[in-house]
């Protein structure tokens, strides 16, 4: 009885133990590099990136919204972005380090909309040419 036991517990112990194998590998594989050295190979997505992102998107209208003094855009420019913007866009994005929202939508901001906008951020359109632009997939002027 006692040899079962001893054997017992030498294999359930024997069991616990490290593999070998994994720890060997570990060992072998190279340390990975620390943040500061892998931040300083990030580089920032431009704003041309992402008005093509839009474009390849298909969005028929895309819009582009600065601070008319080029600063960033701060939370109150934002707030008041969100509160006006219409909700039948399809997308929108901060872009150019905070600079610029891009708005991409097959919906066309009315142009009262459009004019208050205008009246506090610089403007940018660089949406489809109106031949291209399927009727059905727009607002109404």
């Amino acid at each position: 009885m006692r040899l079962i036991v001893f054997l017992t517990s030498a294999f359930l112990f024997s069991a616990c133990a490290p593999n070998q194998r994994i720890i060997n590998s570990a060992n072998e594989r190279p340390p990975e590099p620390d943040s500061v050295s892998r931040s300083a190979t990030v580089t920032p997505v431009r704003i041309e990136d992402d008005i093509a992102a839009m474009k390849i998107a298909d969005f028929n209208f895309i819009y582009v919204f600065r601070r008319k003094d080029g600063a960033l855009l701060d939370a109150d420019d934002r707030s008041y972005l969100g509160d006006t913007i219409p909700s039948e866009v399809n997308r929108r994005k901060i872009s150019d380090e905070g600079r610029a929202v891009i708005i991409g939508s097959n919906f066309r901001i009315t142009p009262d909309i459009m004019n208050i906008l205008k009246e506090r951020f610089a403007f940018e359109d660089h949406s489809k040419p109106a031949s291209e632009i399927m009727p059905a997939n727009s607002n109404s002027r």
